[in-house]
């Protein structure tokens, strides 16, 4: 009976540390998740920024050559 729950036991230990490994994985890939949408964030009002700044710039640079006709 002894060598039964010697096996319960060694079953419950890798079933105990499949799951420490499955918590850490399941939390390293929330974190990356976070991660990219922030980046995702970024980029996007970074890209908005910069598309504004070439409108102003063509803007301008219309009205210059209107200018100069």
């Amino acid at each position: 009976m002894s060598e039964e729950i010697s096996e319960v036991e060694q079953l419950r230990a890798v079933a105990s540390d499949r799951l420490v490994w499955l918590r850490l994985m399941e939390k390293a890939v929330n974190d990356i998740d976070g991660v990219m949408m922030s980046l995702k964030r970024d980029i996007n009002e970074i890209s908005q920024q910069v598309a504004a700044r070439n409108q102003d710039l063509k803007l301008k640079q219309e009205d210059e050559e209107l200018v100069e006709e």
